[in-house]
């Protein structure tokens, strides 16, 4: 009680000194009046050749690091696109990277074939690209991570187009991806491909706000087709289509992402595939164990445990299996509060990939990519002035990562070099080798907690009320009906 009467007492004293009706007051107003009278307004044509310089400087960047870094997935990704380039569609049956081709013997592709098709594409770009254990062309580097780039910059441009308000708003939202730390790492200079289920997912989110829930599940389906984990979120927004559309628009809805999946999948089972292409999509990648080494490791609980066991010699192997039927009922429970609460398609597939970040065993860097522009688009969107904020920290947080770990490694793992401008990580402070591990621990408790944040507060506190409702969805639904 004494705190709220002491905050409305600073009100009270606020007013008296800064109000419309005191001299201050009064010069301010006259302050903005002018300046709204004598500077005239920007162009918007001015604001999109900003927006153009963003994206420009934004490309720059990613493509100065393509060609002179790569992480140990680049070369890895050139065997498989070989493979595929000898074996064609009965490529799943040799995923299990058993082969001399491959520079980590057992490193599967655990993926859907989207991603495999566009490295058949980047090695018919680079036919005479030449990878080694230890040799990576700098011609495959660029050629794998183009189609990563463009993903990047693909976000940068939806999030400018679709999100609601003005162009400073816009381009604000839009630069804090082109210039997130995270996206530049994973596609750049690791070379994960991520980006490009985000900005699949991102687009169907945006669709399906839109009221255009058919191409909304088309785009989903692709973005689960090229990585599984995916279909969580998509899951979730089901969740909310089942309130807002109805059973028999969102059954068709269900259908054209069931076709997408179907026509994709059946080229690659024609030999026979089926059990090696389940195992690839279906199961996770590794057996659930100790997270080592931690810097990696972006589970809180996964990583927690696997400190425990590092340092203070505990026993926790056990508790890793009870990771699965707990992001189980994570989901589920997730999905009917989805349903029940007047929860936004966007608010409920942020929701579905921090669960999957929150209760999984393991968690890799790249992981946090595809939340990032959910978390960039909610907090654009929402009417809460605190689930902007969380949206911006949520978005911003995974970046603090970087500044604990030696970026420039991958920059001198593989041959060619050319390390003339690492120094400028250095400035940056991107080349922080031997941070203890308990510094990476910290890091995943502090996500999985402004996670778990989120999550309860969406359910709790930023409900939408049913009036506002998506009024586009239903509208769609309606004109169906007339039909």
């Amino acid at each position: 009680m004494n705190l709220m009467v002491n905050i409305k007492r600073f009100r009270g004293y606020f007013r008296k000194a800064f109000g419309r009706e005191t001299a201050i007051g009064k010069a301010a107003l006259a302050a903005a009046g002018f300046i709204k009278a004598h500077i005239p307004r920007v162009d918007s044509k001015v604001h999109f050749g900003f927006f153009v310089l963003v994206l420009a400087a934004a490309a720059y960047f990613r493509f100065w690091a393509a060609p002179i870094s790569a992480g140990v997935d680049v070369p890895q990704f050139w065997a498989f696109a070989k493979v595929f380039q000898t074996h064609g569609i009965d490529f799943y049956r040799y995923a299990d990277a058993t082969g001399e081709i491959f520079p980590v013997k057992g490193w599967a592709f655990v993926y859907p074939p989207i991603w495999l098709l566009i490295l058949g594409v980047a090695l018919a770009a680079t036919p005479m690209s030449l990878v080694t254990p230890t040799i990576v062309d700098p011609a495959w580097r660029v050629a794998m991570k183009t189609p990563i780039i463009a993903a990047d910059l693909a976000i940068g441009c939806l999030l400018y187009w679709a999100i609601p308000g003005g162009k400073l708003k816009k381009l604000f939202f839009a630069s804090l991806w082109l210039f997130h730390p995270t996206s530049w790492y994973n596609s750049a200079v690791f070379g994960q491909f991520d980006a490009i289920a985000a900005a699949l997912l991102l687009g169907a989110v945006i669709l399906l706000e839109r009221g255009k829930d058919r191409p909304a599940f088309f785009v989903a389906a692709l973005a689960v087709m090229t990585k599984q984990h995916v279909l969580i979120p998509v899951f979730l927004m089901i969740a909310v289509c089942i309130r807002t559309l109805g059973w028999r628009r969102l059954l068709g809805d269900i259908a054209i992402f069931a076709g997408v999946v179907i026509v994709i999948s059946i080229p690659f089972l024609l030999t026979g595939n089926f059990v090696d292409y389940g195992r690839s999509l279906l199961f996770p990648g590794q057996v659930p164990d100790y997270q080592t080494p931690l810097m990696y490791a972006f589970s809180g609980g996964g990583s927690l445990l696997t400190y425990f066991h590092l340092y203070f010699n505990w026993d926790t192997i056990g508790f890793f299996p009870w990771f699965i039927p707990l992001l189980i009922i994570g989901i589920a429970t997730a999905f009917i509060f989805s349903y029940r609460k007047n929860t936004s398609p966007s608010q409920a597939a942020l929701v579905g990939f921090l669960v999957f970040i929150c209760f999984n065993y393991r968690v890799n860097y790249q992981y946090l990519v595809i939340y990032i522009p959910l978390a960039l688009w909610v907090a654009a969107a929402s009417r809460f002035k605190l689930e902007k904020a969380f949206g911006i920290v949520m978005a911003l947080l995974p970046a603090v990562w970087m500044w604990l770990f030696e970026v420039g490694f991958w920059f001198f793992l593989f041959l060619p070099q050319d390390i003339k401008d690492l120094p400028i990580l250095e400035h940056i402070g991107w080349m922080h080798l031997g941070m203890p591990d308990y510094s990476y621990v910290i890091l995943a408790m502090v996500l999985m907690g402004v996670f778990l944040a989120y999550i309860v507060l969406v359910f709790t506190k930023w409900r939408q009320p049913k009036m506002l409702e998506p009024v586009e969805i239903n509208k769609s639904y309606h004109d169906f009906r007339k039909g």
